[in-house]
């Protein structure tokens, strides 16, 4: 049975893509380089990319419904600027440094060049999907490799490289900057295994896997190893459950968005909040504290919010964002937010359904990806960061160039699992 799914590679007649492909060769080789040199870098790289693909953009009705909500979404931010205690005074934003500032501008700028590079990198032709996924996957296999080395010695060959531009760094700040990897390799593991397995290549599959988890091991990217572990277990229920596991998974990517205020807010009155503090580690017991600030500080409004970036506001209480998606989208931009938010991951999700009854590989890489997307967000970065949300973008990117890739002949493992 064949559905069409809305986050489907372009299923028109062949057509020749070389610019498109030339771009998505160049993501597909800055994106170890960045991973470990500089993350930050993503945000450039996919708003780039973007204005690269515009030639090659062909904006589809499958692209409106989740263009729409994330334009919603960005606009009720911007209206919330107007009660924002981190509000910024138009008449005071004179210089570049000023304006790069303003989150609600570059969330609009974002969506554009972001939205642009995946709509259009969606239209790839499957030669030159195959010729960029393949380069993506063997760059991450060299990557894993490389982090892992590197955290194994201490951050050497990071120090190194920076005593190389003049440029000395601290042992415990380098490998700070190599942890930065794993979480790019917790998200871009699962489409890179997908094409690997269909150049049958499971050797460096474990490779991959193995340098991943070593190096989050090692530097403590507790979110990462978190992240794996979830995708992992999704992976599986999707592969061998079919549409009936992804079904469920609609549900479970609507929850935290829903409940994640009230969850919080009873484990602090049944007394498992003060339990985790007895258990965890200091910077799970910071995180604890930030959560419960958040849940309590939503009740005062928690239809519209405090306001976007109101987190940054609140001082030592809350460092910079709450360390989790949810409750941040729940404490600035209330109710709506959250909801506008869940709404677009559930559509992710959705596409998980359909997907699965063209190909369980296919559908058990995207859903693996989501959630290991959606656990990192829940634990570690702000909702707002570029390079986060440049990420996104990269991962769906990602995944659209595995899926280019035809199942092995010999090795159909879709036929080989139990029916759904």
């Amino acid at each position: 049975m064949t559905a069409t799914v809305s986050l489907e590679p372009n299923e028109a007649p062949a057509r020749r893509t070389p610019w498109l492909s030339g771009v998505a060769i160049f993501v597909a080789v800055m994106t170890p380089l960045l991973a470990y040199l500089a993350p930050l870098g993503f945000a450039p790289l996919l708003a780039l990319a973007g204005l690269l693909a515009l030639p090659g953009l062909r904006l589809t009705r499958a692209a409106a419904p989740p263009l729409l909500i994330l334009v919603a979404l960005a606009l009720w931010a911007a209206v919330s600027m107007s009660w924002s205690p981190f509000a910024v005074e138009l008449s005071k934003l004179k210089g570049y440094g000023d304006i790069e500032s303003v989150t609600a501008l570059k969330l609009f700028l974002q969506l554009a060049t972001y939205g642009a590079a995946v709509v259009a990198l969606r239209g790839l032709s499957d030669a030159g999907a195959q010729r960029a996924g393949t380069v993506l996957a063997y760059g991450m296999t060299v990557l894993a490799a490389v982090a892992a080395l590197d955290s194994l010695t201490g951050a050497a060959i990071y120090q190194k490289l920076h005593q190389a531009t003049g440029q000395a760094i601290r042992p415990d700040v380098a490998m700070v900057k190599v942890s930065l990897s794993t979480y790019i390799l917790a998200l871009l593991f699962w489409p890179a295994a997908l094409v690997l397995s269909r150049l049958w290549r499971p050797g460096l599959i474990w490779l991959m896997a193995v340098g991943t988890l070593v190096t989050s091991v090692i530097c403590s990217s507790d979110a990462c190893i978190v992240a794996l572990a979830a995708g992992g277990l999704v992976w599986l229920l999707v592969y061998f459950a079919g549409q009936t596991a992804a079904k469920v998974l609609v549900g479970l990517v609507a929850a935290p968005f829903v409940l994640a205020p009230l969850a919080v807010l009873m484990g602090v009155q049944t007394g498992v909040v003060a339990w985790l503090h007895r258990l965890v580690p200091a910077s799970w017991d910071a995180r604890l504290n930030i959560w419960t600030f958040a849940a309590d500080h939503i009740q005062a409004h928690p239809f519209r919010g405090w306001g976007l970036d109101a987190s940054r506001t609140f001082g030592p209480a809350i460092p910079l964002h709450t360390h989790n998606a949810q409750l941040q989208l729940w404490l600035e931009l209330g109710a709506i937010g959250a909801a506008l938010a869940g709404v677009f991951f559930c559509w992710l999700a959705y596409g998980v359904v359909r997907l699965s009854q063209r190909s369980r590989t296919e559908a058990a890489m995207a859903a693996a990806a989501l959630v290991g997307y959606l656990v990192i967000g829940g634990l570690s970065f702000g909702v707002w960061q570029e390079w986060w949300l440049g990420l996104g973008a990269l991962t769906l990117i990602a995944c659209g160039l595995a899926r280019a890739f035809d199942e092995p002949q010999w090795t159909s493992l879709d036929e080989l699992a139990p029916l759904g």
